[in-house]
């Protein structure tokens, strides 16, 4: 993953993601949140070719809760969550900002940039270092470098 992931998510990613690619599916991103009490664990997994189903994460989820319970990645009390990553899925590797090349996306910048955290617009260029996008606010086409951005999106332009 080119972005950047809390260490727990990359540390859970790291683990179960070959498990989940023998199934047939694959890991597109993962979320953690951490509670004062209770955290949360969230995997986002397709099919490569799109359009996983209900079945599909039923079948798949008791096989990633055993494995979690075995490698025990997170420490404490969390709730386990997997779901699709919807129509408007994030875009964690450099191959998914490569697919998205040329659609309208949207960035948030770990730091702010001209008092802006978040970029909308067109994905104009990626290469392994970062992307260009053409800022749909301002025109201009803007770069940022992978390390900069804390999480981006596929944005569906509904017609």
């Amino acid at each position: 993953m080119v972005l950047q992931l809390n260490p727990v998510a990359k540390k859970v990613a790291e683990l179960i993601e070959p498990h989940i690619e023998r199934q047939g599916f694959e890991l597109v991103g993962v979320e953690f949140r951490q509670g004062t009490r209770h955290s949360l664990l969230r995997l986002l997994v397709d099919k490569p070719e799109g359009g996983i189903a209900l079945s599909d994460l039923e079948k798949l989820s008791p096989l990633v809760g055993d494995l979690l319970d075995v490698y025990d990645p997170v420490e404490g009390r969390y709730t386990f969550e997997m779901a699709s990553p919807g129509i408007n899925r994030p875009l964690t590797r450099l191959k998914d900002f490569q697919a998205h090349l040329g659609l309208r996306v949207k960035l948030r910048t770990r730091q702010a940039r001209e008092r802006r955290r978040n970029f909308e617009g067109v994905l104009a260029a990626v290469d392994e270092t970062g992307v260009a996008l053409d800022d749909a606010l301002t025109g201009a086409r803007l770069t940022f470098y992978f390390e900069e951005i804390e999480g981006a999106n596929y944005e569906h332009q509904f017609d």
